[in-house]
């Protein structure tokens, strides 16, 4: 079995039920009957669900392993996203919390199975899972602007894609290789597995990246067809080359981190991400915004995945406890910073939405010293993040303990 079959599907699954819900927002909002300020409000469900989950989904994880866990909660998310075409604005932001919830656990059992492979194998494959995650965000969109083209509504939409996403799941769950469950930590552990230094800076360092990722799947839609004035199947169109862009260069990532490093790519992704921004506000046809788009896309694609690697090389205690801090502190750039947008967007414009970005692009391109275990020097000596060698530690052998812990 090819090893990286079950985390290709669970991505490519989470990714597919995902931009079919927010490639129909417009339809959707017109359905509430709100503004970009009320929708942008009701979108900080996610987070909300996201720091409701974070006590447990570490212990979820650990006590179902991996590969229950994350079909399981995949499949309850999809079952979930057919109901938001049809409620009032409070169910809406109901179900929107329990999305965010069991996404939650769904990522951090995702990463596990994918940062496991790497440690039992040696073989790189977390750029390359979170690349079907682009390829399935390319599938998804494509078909977006096909339905919504042909006026099928979003419900059905959504029915369609969460059954498919279920098929899948089963498919994970039968050929993924059977985990043992972990032995329960010792003493009393803290409700909230909070962020050390090592997470702060490392979320800090790819924070501008992650906001722009999810600026572009909230709001991407809307600007194509408000600003540019495309039509539901143009823009959907349009919305796949960002998807082309970053799962092109997430299929090659792997190999540019063995290549140039972490920090290269780090700040090659703030200074991409940054391109297509000022392109796009630029753009004055639809060509130009594509282009825009496919650059964006290019250079947010690796910003997660850097993230990932960083704190399973560099953080301490159990992996899935690292990665629900990382959580914890990423949930403000890729769902909790994008919603809150909506109120820029609504009362100065949706183009200013997108300016606001460039800053925090430049923040990012700052902290890339932290991905090689130093801080920037506007905060001080050059302190090592540390002590480990992260940049050796992936490539390293493990031993059997290290292994099961994957």
């Amino acid at each position: 079995m090819n090893i990286l079959a079950p985390p290709a599907l669970l991505f490519f699954s989470n990714a597919l039920i995902f931009v079919s819900l927010f490639t129909r927002l417009p339809s959707i909002q017109e359905g509430l009957g709100v503004d970009k300020a009320w929708l942008g409000l009701a979108l900080l469900g996610v987070p909300l669900g996201t720091f409701m989950a974070l006590p447990i989904a570490g212990r979820v994880v650990n006590y179902l392993t991996p590969r229950v866990a994350a079909p399981l909660m995949l499949t309850i998310a999809a079952a979930i996203t057919p109901l938001l075409t049809i409620l009032s604005i409070w169910g809406f932001f109901a179900c929107f919390v329990l999305f965010g919830f069991f996404r939650t656990i769904l990522d951090v059992a995702a990463n596990m199975i994918s940062t496991g492979i790497e440690q039992r194998t040696g073989k790189k494959v977390l750029s390359r899972s979170h690349g079907f995650w682009s390829i399935g965000l390319l599938v998804g969109s494509l078909a977006s602007g096909f339905v919504a083209g042909h006026g099928i509504s979003p419900f059905v939409h959504q029915s369609v894609a969460a059954a498919i996403v279920a098929v899948c799941c089963i498919i994970v769950w039968r050929i993924a290789p059977r985990e043992t469950r972990l032995p329960k930590a010792s003493g009393k552990r803290p409700v909230f597995i909070l962020p050390d230094r090592i997470i702060v800076l490392i979320c800090i360092m790819v924070f501008g990246i992650g906001i722009s990722e999810g600026a572009v799947y909230d709001w991407g839609i809307f600007y194509l067809r408000e600003v540019l004035s495309a039509d539901a199947s143009t823009a959907g169109i349009l919305y796949a080359l960002f998807t082309v862009g970053m799962g092109g260069m997430r299929l090659v990532g792997d190999k540019l981190r063995e290549k140039f490093g972490t920090m290269t790519l780090v700040r090659a992704s703030a200074a991409g991400v940054a391109l297509g921004v000022i392109l796009l506000l630029a753009a004055n046809n639809l060509y130009l915004a594509g282009l825009a788009l496919f650059l964006m896309g290019c250079g947010v694609a690796l910003g997660f995945p850097l993230a990932v690697a960083t704190t399973i090389e560099r953080g301490r205690g159990q992996p899935a406890d690292n990665l629900a801090a990382l959580a914890l502190t990423l949930l403000l750039s890729n769902i909790g910073v994008p919603p809150m947008l909506g109120f820029v967007a609504e009362h100065a414009s949706l183009s200013m939405s997108f300016a606001l970005l460039l800053p925090f692009l430049v923040l990012s391109f700052i902290m890339a010293p932290v991905a090689q275990g130093r801080t920037p020097r506007f905060l001080g000596r050059m302190a090592p993040v540390a002590a480990n060698d992260g940049e050796k530690v992936a490539s390293a052998p493990v031993s059997p303990q290290e292994a099961a812990r994957g």
